[in-house]
Order: structure tokens, then C-alpha cells, then sequence
């Protein structure tokens, strides 16, 4: 179909024609061939209702609502069976990944704890109110003098 459309665009482009005849012809040529690329793209990747999934209806139920009584078709889903394969790894896998899996937690411990550690106190070593370094206490103040009575 798309292509009997095409070569049938071609044959129209055949005939010559000059000025706006010609722009609208080009412009209706283009609209047909943009018509048939669209419609086989449609047609190959929508799937025939053959493909489609039907479900049966069960049962119809009968539900009161706020204006009335109505009728609701309930479909009987598809029965869906799981599979029950393992996909656990075996006693042996994870024997032999252990110290691959430690290694792995160790480094992910140290990215996430003890790195952004040693950059906090890598920026605040030498500030003046450092963590590290304590003022002096003021020295106490001085004794006071001995009045006339005391």
C-alpha cells in the first residue's frame, strides 16, 4: 500500500508545473507522502485486537450509589502463575564472594564516615577557635583591699 502511494507520488511529480500551481502540488505531494510514512508507522506497531488481552466478565454486580442504582460489570482477571525458581545464590557463591563483599563495605564505611572526618578537621585546623587549641582562662581578678574595718 505505501508503496503503490509513493510511486504514485513520483508519477505526479512527472508532470511540470511552474509558480504556485507548482508550490501546491509540491506542498499536496508532501502532505500525501507525510499521510503514508504516518499510517504505516501506525499500522506496524499497534497491535491487532487478536493481540490484545481480553478479559472475560465474571459476574455483574448490582451498587447503590448517591443518585441511584447502577450495574458494574466485574472482569475475571487472568490467572497469573509465578515462577518458582531460586534465584538465591548458593551456600558455595557466597562463601567464595565474602571477602570480596567485606572489602566492598569497608571502603563504602570509610568514603561515608571517616573521609568527610579528616576533611572537617583538615578546614578547622587552623582557625583561631580551633578545637584543638583552649584559651587560657582569664587570670582570676585581683584580691580585694582591706578597708578600714575589714
Amino acid at each position: 500500500m505505501m508503496l503503490v502511494l509513493l510511486v504514485s507520488a513520483g508519477i505526479a511529480e512527472a508532470f511540470v508545473v511552474t509558480g504556485r500551481a507548482a508550490a501546491a502540488a509540491t506542498v499536496r505531494r508532501d502532505a500525501a507522502i507525510a499521510e503514508v510514512l504516518a499510517a504505516a508507522a501506525i499500522a506496524s506497531t499497534t497491535p491487532k485486537m487478536e493481540q490484545l488481552p481480553s478479559f472475560e466478565i465474571a459476574k455483574t454486580e448490582t451498587r447503590e450509589g448517591l443518585y441511584g442504582t447502577y450495574d458494574v460489570d466485574i472482569p475475571e482477571a487472568p490467572k497469573v502463575v509465578d515462577d518458582a525458581r531460586s534465584t538465591f545464590k548458593t551456600k558455595a557463591q557466597t562463601k567464595k564472594n565474602r571477602n570480596k563483599y567485606v572489602g566492598i563495605f569497608a571502603v563504602l564505611l570509610v568514603g561515608s564516615f571517616i573521609i568527610p572526618m579528616l576533611q572537617y578537621f583538615w578546614y578547622v585546623r587552623d582557625t583561631p577557635d580551633s578545637l584543638f587549641k583552649t584559651k587560657a582562662p582569664p587570670p582570676p581578678p585581683p584580691p580585694k583591699k582591706k578597708g578600714f574595718f575589714g
